[in-house]
């Protein structure tokens, strides 16, 4: 951003209980080039379909190449409008986020780099295809209740933007609509265009310079809506065949198996633990004894196992997959049992917490504090996360 927080906007911050914005800015920087990379992915769709007048005609590449950049775009937008707009009400204390506005902020940029890595490779290669299923949802709101003004201003902002570019793409969305599918598939766009244009109306209707709380949340409930549909309406812009499917659902998870408990024959106390790394703890008397003490202290450990049995299964539908990046692994969680950082390949739930394609997360177990009276610790915490250097 360039401005710097003063000692008393530093102050003041900290007051509040706001947080550093420094890895915010970070991701910031690192994504800007989706949106010169859109524009350029848009221009070559165009010059196809203008020549064809038909964008089913676009090259399957081009195609997979557009619904990558179009989502790490309408991320890394959402994003940056929510750091632009927080800046821009508190100007004393610039550097410094809410933790809330943070944790929104992360939970967008933390796929934008998945997205924007296919899309490159998309662009190269016209044999390419995707290895996430599309069209993806939308990362979930982090909190359901209405935030301050700043956030709903950047999300006013940031729908205006998304609105923007979807119409710019409903330009060149030409199809042959004798084809009883490609007909479909255009009402079907139309249909969610039209949900969405009522949903921004009806939000800009309501809106007024000082609002009841009443009016915030449902002018929030409407415009998260528009931004959800319209993050769908460019993939479907991009891909037309994709508003063939059915919208994106999460597939319920079958019953866990049951399976042995601590103390108990062939119980395995690692079968949490990262299977890249595993071999190192077991070899370790102190890792040996953070485990151990961590299933002793564990006061549910059929719970506990549950979860990872959700995730066992997830992994073998090839809905999540251990997480890489340039064809590494991301590694696993700091703290024991050593978890490994996964990532979603399709829509799923795990332990109750929805997940989107991209998004990386672990198995957050912890018997941390249980001496001192606070609650056993297991959770599905998610990412971005950053790749360890070390072992």
């Amino acid at each position: 951003m360039g401005e710097q927080p003063t000692l008393w906007g530093r102050l003041m911050a900290r007051k509040n209980g706001e947080v550093p914005a420094d890895v915010l800015e970070a991701y910031q920087r690192a994504g800007a080039e989706v949106y010169q990379l859109l524009d350029d992915l848009e221009v070559r769709r165009l010059d196809v379909v203008l020549g064809t007048g038909d964008a089913w005609s676009v090259a399957p590449a081009t195609q997979a190449a557009l619904v990558c950049a179009w989502n790490a775009f309408a991320l890394q937008l959402l994003g940056d409008q929510l750091l632009v707009a927080d800046y821009e009400a508190d100007p004393p204390s610039v550097g410094y986020v809410p933790p809330a506005t943070a944790e929104q902020a992360l939970s967008f940029y933390g796929q934008v780099a998945g997205w924007l890595e296919r899309a490159r490779r998309a662009e190269s290669n016209p044999s390419f295809t995707l290895d996430v299923a599309v069209p993806a949802p939308l990362p979930p709101w982090t909190l359901d209740e209405p935030r301050p003004d700043a956030h709903l201003a950047a999300l006013r902002a940031a729908t205006a933007k998304l609105r923007h570019h979807a119409a710019a793409g409903m330009v060149g969305f030409h199809v042959e609509l004798s084809d009883p599918e490609r007909r479909r598939a255009h009402e079907h766009v139309h249909e969610l265009l039209a949900e969405i244009e009522s949903a921004i109306n009806y939000a800009e209707r309501l809106w007024a310079p000082d609002l009841t709380p009443a009016l915030h949340h449902d002018i929030e409930h409407r415009i998260r809506l528009a931004i959800r549909r319209l993050y769908l309406l460019g993939q479907l812009i991009a891909m037309p065949a994709l508003a063939l499917r059915p919208l994106p659902a999460a597939a319920a998870l079958p019953a866990p198996a049951a399976g042995s408990l601590p103390g108990q024959p062939g119980f395995d106390p690692w079968c949490l633990t990262d299977p890249v790394t595993r071999g190192h703890w077991q070899h370790d008397p102190q890792a040996q004894a953070a485990v151990q003490a961590l299933w002793a202290d564990d006061p549910d450990p059929a719970r506990t196992l549950a979860t990872q049995v959700e995730i066992d299964l997830a992994t073998a539908r090839g809905d999540v997959a251990i997480a890489t990046w340039h064809g590494y692994a991301v590694g696993r969680f700091a703290s024991c049992p050593w978890s490994p950082i996964y990532e979603a390949r399709r829509p799923t739930i795990i332990a109750g917490r929805r997940l989107a394609p991209l998004q990386h997360f672990t198995y957050d177990v912890s018997a941390e504090g249980v001496a001192w009276g606070q609650p056993f610790r297991r959770q599905i915490l998610v990412g971005p996360f950053y790749p360890n250097p070390g072992r």
